[in-house]
């Protein structure tokens, strides 16, 4: 014996009724913000988020939070940028290219600060996530958090202030 076919549509998750478009429109300007407080470079940062966007893209059939994969996603590409930076700046090439002029003196001492601490601070002041967010997406247990912070705050006071 057949079941009887229920007439209700099944409830679907509120993230289905969210179009690709619409997110790309309502996150790009808050995602390349934050990925230019993470990296220090405006071209890079639209460069980070667009990956991401397009790693969204590829997977948005699959992804429960596509908001929250989005961000993650350019949290790790800052994270991978930052640390082929590093490693280009112990092993240069021999030509280098013109080097980037950075006006902004809290953007030079935010770019100085260690990544972790870096992202901590830009992640708590500038989204205003919560702690057990940043730790989240950072990898780290919420106390490593409140260290980072308060590393990366008393950075950015002892060079700001007179």
């Amino acid at each position: 014996m057949a079941e009887p076919i229920d007439p209700t549509p099944p409830v679907e998750p509120a993230y289905v009724d969210r179009t690709f478009d619409a997110l790309y429109a309502e996150e790009v300007e808050a995602m390349a913000r934050l990925a230019f407080l993470m990296v220090g470079s405006e071209e890079q940062a639209e460069e980070l988020v667009h990956d991401a966007f397009a790693r969204l893209y590829e997977r948005w059939d699959r992804v429960d939070n596509p908001g929250g994969y989005l961000r993650t996603c350019v949290v790790n590409g800052c994270k991978d940028r930052l640390r082929r930076r590093g490693v280009e700046r112990r092993h240069p090439a021999t030509a280098t290219g013109p080097a980037e002029m950075e006006t902004d003196h809290l953007a030079d001492v935010l770019a100085a600060l260690p990544y972790r601490q870096r992202a901590a601070v830009v992640l708590r002041y500038y989204e205003d996530r919560s702690e057990a967010d940043i730790a989240d997406l950072l990898g780290v247990r919420p106390g490593t958090v409140k260290s980072l912070l308060h590393r990366g705050l008393a950075t950015l006071r002892r060079e700001i202030e007179p």
